[in-house]
């Protein structure tokens, strides 16, 4: 038992301050305020039209609109691969800059669609701020710099985030979702197979639920790869385990009471039920890649929802194995030292990891260079031997 959870834990319980919370947090507004957070914006998520402001190259990002279904408007970003953008540069340099013009006349748009070997990276960002918030753009210009030809990114706000239109829900989110995924099969017309879905967070609910509504149409369509970054079982467990300001896990008592637990899940509006929606997809899909990061010291959203969404979805991709023996013996674990430990359980074309970090924490994990790794290994650039 950790100090932590011998003396964090049992404040929070004795304090009594858990009672009127959870009581609060079974209002819908309050969730919702609690759960997208979309009204903070950070000073340099406005740079949403200055992308080179956040380091990056002349015209190396396309800010656009993608309309919705129902009727939103979505801002997004299309960042050019760095290797590719120094191949084409006076081209990037001469073009004209703004988010008016339309997409298709870009450079960057038409370096997408005409290399029929790039990849997409489609980037599903947390709660609070924009595509322009300072650490997301780190890790755009990291991702894009891995295969320096081939991966292209794109990140987009949810409705009601930076300059999308709306109020975040969850079916409003899935829309949003499926109008990017949509853009990119239909406009960009880049196949599924060479498209990666990578959430943080929040994004993890909403990248595994876009994956999951394409896995059950008529015609099933299957992503090269999901990668999941802090991730969390459903919404009402990660109320309960969330810790304030990484401190106060105010909601704790909750979690450690099983039927007050159910009874609270009960009263969530947005479900966001990740595990279910995995465990769904593992049965249905025939090439399944899914990698699943967290850090141990994650503070504000415990590593144990990874642990527990690696061991339900691996239970639903085995559905049918002879023995927990036989099943056991498939699953590889790599000790990667002090970056953490892998674990890999491969049948065919599908895969499962688990990787759990001895350090960084929620915001931090998400600069990984084995994060970079899971990018290039998901959109099979590139491949990682399994030692027996």
């Amino acid at each position: 038992m950790s100090l932590y959870t011998a003396i964090v834990i049992p404040l929070a319980f004795v304090s009594g301050i858990w009672i009127p919370s959870t009581l609060l947090c079974c209002s819908p507004w309050v969730q919702k305020q609690m759960l997208y957070l979309h009204r903070i914006t950070f000073w340099p998520g406005k740079w949403l039209m200055e992308p080179e402001r956040a380091g990056f190259l002349k015209n190396q990002v396309a800010p656009f609109r993608i309309p919705t279904k129902d009727g939103e408007r979505l801002f997004a970003w299309l960042i050019a691969p760095l290797g590719l953008y120094s191949k084409f540069a006076d081209g990037f340099i001469k073009e004209e800059s703004g988010v008016d013009g339309d997409i298709e006349q870009k450079l960057v748009f038409n370096l997408l669609r005409d290399d029929p070997e790039a990849r997409l990276l489609i980037y599903f960002h947390g709660n609070t701020g924009t595509v322009a918030q300072g650490r997301r753009t780190e890790e755009y210009r990291m991702y894009s710099s891995g295969a320096s030809e081939k991966i292209f990114v794109i990140t987009f706000d949810y409705r009601g985030f930076g300059k999308s239109t709306g109020t975040p829900s969850e079916p409003g989110l899935l829309n949003d979702a499926e109008a990017v995924v949509d853009w990119a099969l239909n406009v960009a017309h880049v196949s599924p197979d060479r498209i990666v879905l990578l959430g943080h967070s929040l994004g993890t609910a909403v990248a595994t639920g876009i994956a999951h509504r394409y896995i059950n149409l008529d015609t099933p369509i299957q992503f090269s790869g999901l990668i999941l970054c802090a991730a969390f079982t459903n919404t009402g467990n990660a109320f309960s385990s969330y810790s304030i300001a990484d401190i106060l896990p105010i909601l704790a008592p909750v979690k450690m009471i099983p039927s007050l637990q159910a009874w609270f899940s009960r009263r969530m509006r947005d479900t966001w039920e990740t595990s279910n929606r995995l465990a769904d997809i593992a049965r249905r899909s025939s090439k399944f890649q899914l990698v699943l990061v967290h850090a141990e010291d994650d503070m504000t959203m415990p590593w144990n929802h990874t642990e527990e969404l690696f061991k339900s979805t691996l239970k639903a991709a085995m559905e049918g194995a002879p023995t927990d023996d036989e099943v056991l013996e498939k699953v590889r674990v790599i000790d990667l030292g002090e970056a953490g430990r892998q674990e890999v359980w491969r049948s065919g074309r599908t895969s499962i990891s688990k990787l759990i970090a001895k350090h960084g924490d929620h915001n931090t994990m998400m600069k990984w260079s084995p994060i970079s790794l899971a990018v290039l290994q998901c959109a099979s650039l590139t491949t990682l031997s399994i030692p027996e």
